[in-house]
C-alpha cells in the first residue's frame, strides 16, 4: 500500500470508530498501519515487535491483542483463526460490509488473499443456515492449499 493510499484508509478508520463511539488512539493506528504495511498476515506477537521497533514507546502483548480487538470490532481488521493471526480488510478504506469473507491461505509463501462474495451461492448458504434457527455474528472461510504463483515456481523446479 501506498502512503496516499495508508492515509485514506487512517481516515475512513476514524470515521469508523468515531461512529462506534470509539477513537482511533495513537497506538491503534500504529498497529493498523504496522499490518496496512505488512505484505502478510501478523500476529499479535509480531505487531508488538515492530511497534517497539519504530516507537518511541513501548508496548506490551496484551496491549496489541485489545487494540487488534478494537480494530476487528469496527471492521478495520480480520483475525485468521486458523493461524491467530491478523490483516487489514482488502475493504478497510471504505468498509467491510459483505456477509462472508473468504480468505485464500497459501500454505507454501503463507500470503493470504480475501474473496468478498455475494452472489447467490452465499445467499443461498444464508438462508439454509437461518433456517434452521441459527443467526451467525461473524462469518469467515478460511481455505488453505496453494497459490498461482507457488504452483507456478513449484513445475518450474519440477520442469527443470
Amino acid at each position: 500500500m501506498n502512503k496516499q493510499q495508508i492515509q485514506k484508509t487512517i481516515q475512513f478508520a476514524n470515521t469508523q470508530c468515531e461512529n462506534v463511539d470509539k477513537r482511533l488512539t495513537k497506538k491503534r493506528q500504529q498497529v493498523l498501519e504496522i499490518l496496512l504495511n505488512a505484505n502478510k498476515p501478523l500476529s499479535a506477537y509480531e505487531v508488538k515487535n515492530q511497534f517497539n521497533k519504530i516507537m518511541d514507546s513501548s508496548i506490551v502483548a496484551m496491549s496489541v491483542y485489545r487494540i487488534l480487538n478494537v480494530l476487528e470490532s469496527v471492521n478495520l481488521v480480520h483475525r485468521l483463526k486458523s493461524e491467530n493471526k491478523y490483516m487489514p480488510c482488502s475493504h478497510a478504506d471504505g468498509g467491510c460490509h459483505h456477509q462472508l469473507s473468504i480468505f485464500l491461505i497459501c500454505n507454501s509463501c503463507h500470503t493470504v488473499s480475501e474473496i468478498n462474495e455475494t452472489d447467490e451461492l452465499v445467499r443461498s448458504l444464508f438462508k439454509k443456515v437461518q433456517a434452521t434457527g441459527f443467526a451467525p455474528t461473524t462469518s469467515q472461510l478460511e481455505i488453505s492449499g496453494t497459490c498461482d504463483e507457488c504452483q507456478h515456481s513449484t513445475s518450474e523446479l519440477i520442469e527443470k
